[in-house]
């Protein structure tokens, strides 16, 4: 198997149980600082509707870093740009657009667009009964605007907090993590073993 093939195996909707060492290398090689990131397959508009998305989804806490401190558009972005062909590529392209074209751009630029658009748009799309979120899983009709826009969010966060959460820095210092795991004790509370922590993978 291939670099692309093993990258394409973890896809923007997989359940992210294992991921390859491939994966991984191309996530914790995302260094660069968020301001002077400059995106490789999205163009400058989409990389910061994308990333302003996300910093939504994953925001900075006073113990916990954010989606931006670890790089998560950085390594979206890359992830494209590097596993999907040119069709799945283009289809991604369609899917980001009819969310920038949901967001009302004003004249002056996707820069100028506030906060709060955002925001909305996500509690719009993600914050729904579970009978709508299965009426857009189930849309067949490619042209649906809200089925697309709700299928991109649903990846764009689904893909984030997998990223999220196998970052080094999560891995390592917010979850519970053993570099050398020895014994294993089952039926343990897991307040009482990790202080109500996942362990890291």
């Amino acid at each position: 198997m291939n670099r692309r093939d093993a990258l394409k195996g973890l896809g923007l909707t997989l359940g992210y149980s294992i991921a390859t060492s491939s994966v991984m290398s191309l996530l914790q090689s995302c260094k660069t600082e968020a301001k002077l990131w400059t995106p490789k397959f999205l163009s400058i508009d989409e990389g910061i509707v994308v990333k302003n998305l996300i910093d939504i989804i994953l925001p900075k806490t006073k113990t916990i870093p954010g989606a931006l401190d670890l790089n998560i558009p950085e390594f979206i972005d890359l992830f494209i740009n590097t596993s999907y062909n040119e069709k799945e590529q283009k289809k991604f392209k369609k899917r980001i657009a009819t969310v920038i074209n949901a967001l009302n751009i004003p004249e002056e630029g996707v820069s100028a667009l506030q906060h709060n658009a955002y925001d909305a748009l996500l509690a719009k799309y993600l914050k729904i009964p579970k009978q709508q979120r299965l009426i857009y899983e189930k849309e067949k009709d490619k042209s649906n605007t809200d089925a697309i826009i709700y299928k991109t969010l649903t990846d764009l966060r689904d893909t984030s907090v997998w990223a999220f959460r196998n970052s080094e820095q999560i891995g390592e210092h917010v979850l519970a993590y053993d570099p050398i795991p020895g014994v294993q004790i089952g039926c343990a509370p897991l307040e009482e073993t990790t202080k109500g922590k996942s362990w890291s993978l």
